[in-house]
């Protein structure tokens, strides 16, 4: 009869927990309806893409959040959800009540496998929408749950438990530990009348929670510990071995794999990683492909090396410890296409690692092309991989410089001495360029290669140019010619050996970049404006890196002359340095006849119209200086990070004259 003096207790104890297995058919999609927002990152504004994978998993299992459980005075509620991977999760709950501890426990159908950068479940407003797919990587998404039971605790665990707990300080706990790698994620959660906190980590160690989860586990199920599949990088894990070693594993890939046809049709290449368990008994496991980046299209590269690895020999388990454990292997392999279809360019001397990376990038474009010819992008790319070859076939040979070395991280030796790893590059970047212009494309690809294009019929002696009829340097609410920060030569005859993409993109770079600010300013756009004999406008605009843009426009209209200032002010969030909001503090004066005369002969001393368009030099801060006139002769502007004493003293005299202190000016 004793053992049924406890029932009604426990019947009434089963009712008050109900809620924790009644959530199955309520759909709990958000982070924070399990955990507060930030919970596990209270100093960091990232998504808790990790903690919102485990909450996916507890939402199958129809766990109901901790936080929605109110426990009477002196109850206490020890939870573990359990993800470890390729097998299924476990959910540990243990309430002590009245006097009674009784374990409870679930064992969900869901079966964790591969997961891409463990952000497939990303935070969204309806849930992890992401996770629709049943199978996905490795992944086994059942709803619900497989098997699940109680019982109660016998004193003794009971105390096993609570010497653990007395070393943990739930007052002053932290909520996030470990990092990337082979993840055997869980989280810890306690709650009593007063707490109610959680833990989560991705790498278990033999801290004090890994000791209480190993212990809860153990509670339920002795041999699911041997289900988690171990790293060869983990303390104590002897990696398992193919028979005969590596050089053995390599020969039998080799041997065994079988090129795609589709991949042969289309010349593709590609380097596939595929991830596998070796099982305690030496056989394989599940296998997943975690190659990357993918390709666009499946040429069943992966299936391919699966199929190998299928077909292996049992290997050496791996040893934890001693003990034998699963654990995780790979096998990388580099499909290469036989030299006798390789695509051929010429006669390539691949003596450096530069020549290497520019004949891969070649033919890495030549493939997409094959898959499709209208391919924009990759026609883009095959141009400027050919503009650069004929670039670097008309370059001086020079020494490589200090600085050339500090921003070339390959190290490629004698950069500047080499030759061409295609045959005729000019006359192929030209066709390349052509094709993109009959595919009607953006104006910042038109300014881009449109000094490229002339420079190559010059240089070609060509007379076709499909860029004569097209508007190539006009862009409403643009402040500046597209092409204007490029300082073409006199005599327009574009120098052979110089990259004039390189200097259009820059251009178009500082067009967009004044623009945004002046824009803000609601400046108006000057370049285009047409002036009388007696009108003449000059802006003068100063945009620091750290401190408010300011412009200061002159603008004389027969015998007035009027100063026009705007500063735009910015709120920004101190906690983090995002801007909030923005204003524009702005004013206007007339200037007197004296003061005109002055700002004149300040502008002698500058020489504007002996200047570049632009002169920019290598720097990782400062400010950019942009002087403009417009008279009825025309435009000239002159955009600068270095500024000569002269431009300086034209802006303090009029940050002077318009009464505005602007003390950082001095600083740059």
């Amino acid at each position: 009869m004793n053992k049924y003096l406890h029932l009604p207790a426990i019947l009434l104890y089963l009712l008050s927990v109900m809620p924790l297995f009644a959530q199955q058919h309520q759909e709990r999609w958000n982070f924070e309806d399990y955990f507060p927002k930030n919970y596990f990152y209270p100093k960091d504004d990232r998504n808790n893409d990790e903690i919102g994978e485990a909450v996916f998993y507890m939402r199958l299992a129809g766990i109901t959040p901790l936080r929605d459980i109110t426990p009477d005075k002196g109850d206490t509620i020890i939870r573990l959800n359990y993800f470890p991977e390729f097998a299924h999760p476990l959910f540990v709950e243990i309430r002590k009540k009245d006097g009674f501890t009784t374990l409870f426990w679930k064992k969900g159908k869901a079966i964790k496998g591969y997961v891409v950068h463990t952000t497939h479940l990303a935070l969204s407003d309806t849930g992890y929408v992401d996770a629709t797919e049943k199978e996905y990587y490795g992944n086994v998404w059942d709803k619900g749950v497989f098997d699940s039971g109680y019982r109660n605790l016998s004193l003794t665990e009971w105390r096993q438990m609570t010497e653990i707990l007395t070393e943990i300080d739930f007052v002053h706990y932290r909520h996030l530990n470990g990092g990337k790698g082979f993840r055997t994620p869980y989280i810890l959660e306690y709650k009593d009348d007063q707490n109610n906190v959680s833990f989560y980590t991705e790498c278990p160690d033999d801290k004090k929670e890994n000791r209480l989860t190993n212990l809860l586990v153990s509670l339920v199920d002795p041999d699911y510990v041997d289900m988690v599949v171990s790293s060869d990088w983990q303390k104590g894990v002897r990696a398992p071995t193919y028979p005969g070693g590596e050089k053995a594993l390599s020969t039998f890939v080799k041997n065994a794999v079988r090129y795609p046809t589709d991949a042969l049709r289309d010349l593709v290449e590609y380097t596939v990683n595929v991830e596998f368990i070796v099982e305690k008994d030496g056989s394989i496991g599940m296998i997943r492909d975690v190659s990357w980046p993918k390709l666009e299209m499946d040429y069943g590269f992966a299936d391919e090396a699966i199929r190998v690895v299928k077909s292996m020999p049992k290997w050496t388990p791996a040893t934890k410890n001693g003990k034998t454990v699963r654990c995780y292997a790979n096998v990388s392999y580099k499909f290469v296409l036989p030299k006798n279809i390789r695509p051929q360019y010429g006669h390539p001397v691949l003596e450096t690692q530069r020549d290497r990376r520019r004949w891969e990038d070649i033919e890495a474009c030549h493939r997409k092309l094959l898959q499709n010819p209208l391919d924009e992008k990759a026609t883009l790319w095959m141009g400027k991989y050919y503009y650069w070859e004929y670039i670097l076939e008309h370059e001086p040979v020079k020494t490589p410089t200090d600085m050339d070395s500090l921003f070339n991280e390959n190290n490629w030796e004698n950069f500047y001495d080499r030759s061409p790893v295609v045959s005729h590059p000019g006359d192929s970047a030209l066709k390349y360029f052509y094709k993109v212009l009959e595919m009607n494309p953006d104006t910042e690809i038109i300014t881009e290669i449109y000094m490229p294009v002339l420079q190559l019929e010059q240089q070609l002696d060509r007379s076709h140019n499909p860029l004569a009829e097209l508007p190539y340097d006009t862009v409403e609410g643009i402040h500046f010619p597209c092409s204007y920060f490029i300082n073409w030569p006199e005599d327009g005859r574009l120098d052979a050996s110089k990259d004039y993409y390189m200097d259009a993109w820059d251009s178009f770079f500082w067009v967009n970049f004044f623009s945004k600010y002046l824009t803000k300013m609601q400046e108006p756009v000057i370049y285009n404006n047409k002036l009388q004999e007696d009108e003449v406008i000059f802006r003068f605009s100063l945009f620091p890196s750290f401190d408010p843009p300011v412009v200061f426009r002159v603008m004389k209209n027969k015998q007035n002359v009027t100063l026009y200032w705007k500063i735009i002010i910015t709120e920004i969030d101190p906690k983090t340095g995002n801007v909030i909001s923005y204003s524009v503090k702005e004013g206007h004066k007339p200037m007197t006849a004296s003061q005109y005369e002055q700002l004149l002969r300040y502008m002698e001393e500058v020489r504007l119209d002996e200047l570049p368009h632009s002169d920019f030099a290598m720097m990782l801060d400062g400010a950019q200086w942009v002087v403009e006139r417009v008279t009825d002769h025309g435009f000239k502007a002159y955009a600068t990070n270095v500024p000569k004493d002269s431009v300086r003293w034209v802006f303090s005299f009029l940050a002077k004259l318009s009464g505005q202190k602007i003390e950082y000016m001095e600083k740059y």
